[in-house]
């Protein structure tokens, strides 16, 4: 085949249909429950008092922006795939429009109130209109919340004719390229695109609390999905088919799409033997502290070595023997060459499993 029938072939997976639509008519279609936020996207709004501010002075003064990417559903809704930041910032300035707002009246407002989209917002100062602090849609002139309203915006909508596997790249490469986001929000994302049941018994695992608790995240690791990533990286350590190519990162991707395409389960004798392997870790060095190399912080490439370790020997380990074992391998000469520069690459990973197996035997 050549590249041109290469190329032909996977252009036609995508379908899509380009348009330019009002805030307002948005506004209502997401109000009938024909545009639908995805509660694991709607999760990831993080856009901070100043920014929302100025996406809504870049509306009222005509800067423009991307367009807004929705995928049509086989029901007929469209769903939010890029642009959530800008959608849920129109949305909350609106909320009142909408049944069920909470009204935070002049209290001051916290984190969590910042992205509720529920939660009507009142403007800050904006970076060119510096007037607009105070402002709520309730309060602005009917003349500029009607310039709001009526601003257009472009859209990219991917038909429902699109495979799942085109939407899946579209959404993955969108959120690749300098995206805010972290990389296991964005792989949790877009494997829905492909299937729900692994991202969803991964993120259940991952609210075990003795796994949390074993691990020891930042609470901002943990909720930039941190626990779901190690879960992932030990997952893909003893069973992936792939090997690694590139940077882990890229490896711990394709996983998950090999996984939320159904060609991986997270079974309950799987799952159960994860969670005895953190007990048992947890048990006998707690707090994450199992996972750090002396004085540093939480080492990835020590994690490797102790969780598939672990995993690999759970039914013969013992705390006291695991903890006699870690000690050693801290301080002894084994480590030392798997870690530090170059460690992610495939010779040195696969060392560090290939290590933890032996050591906890």
């Amino acid at each position: 085949m050549s590249v041109l029938d290469d190329v032909n072939k996977y252009r036609h997976e995508l379908v899509t249909d380009n348009y330019t639509v009002t805030w307002r008519e948005l506004l209502g279609q997401y109000k009938d429950g024909d545009l639908v936020i995805n509660p694991d996207y709607q999760r990831l709004f993080r856009w901070d008092l100043d920014q929302q501010t100025q996406y809504i002075e870049s509306i009222l003064l005509s800067i423009p922006s991307p367009p807004l990417f929705l995928a049509k559903n086989d029901d007929g809704r469209s769903e939010v795939i890029d642009g959530l930041q800008r959608i849920s910032t129109v949305l909350k300035f609106f909320a009142a429009d909408f049944p069920g707002f909470k009204d935070v009246g002049d209290d001051e407002v916290n984190e969590l109130d910042q992205n509720d989209i529920s939660r009507p917002i009142k403007l800050v100062a904006g970076r060119i209109v510096n007037s607009l602090e105070g402002f709520a849609a309730a309060t602005l002139p009917d003349t500029l919340a009607r310039t709001i309203r009526y601003a257009r915006v472009p859209v990219i909508l991917l038909e429902k004719e699109s495979t799942k596997n085109a939407r899946y790249e579209v959404f993955r490469r969108l959120n690749k390229f300098g995206s805010p986001l972290g990389d296991q929000e964005i792989r949790n994302c877009t494997a829905r695109l492909l299937g729900h049941e692994f991202p969803d018994a991964l993120r259940q695992l991952a609210e075990s609390p003795v796994i949390v608790a074993c691990l020891g995240l930042s609470d901002e690791s943990i909720r930039r999905m941190g626990v779901e990533e190690m879960l992932l990286r030990l997952l893909a350590l003893i069973y992936s088919e792939q090997k690694l190519k590139h940077q882990v990162r890229e490896y711990l991707d394709d996983f998950m799409e090999f996984a939320a395409e159904g060609k991986f389960k997270l079974t309950e004798d799987i799952k159960a033997r994860v969670i005895k392997s953190f007990e048992l870790i947890n048990q006998a060095v707690p707090d994450g502290r199992a996972f750090r190399l002396l004085s540093h912080g939480f080492s990835t490439n020590l994690f490797d070595v102790v969780a598939t370790g672990v995993y690999q020997n759970i039914e013969s380990l013992t705390p006291e023997f695991f903890a006699i074992r870690l000690k050693a391998l801290v301080g002894g000469p084994e480590l030392k060459p798997l870690i530090g520069a170059g460690s992610n690459t495939r010779k040195k990973l696969q060392g560090r499993i290939e290590l933890g197996k032996a050591w906890f035997k």
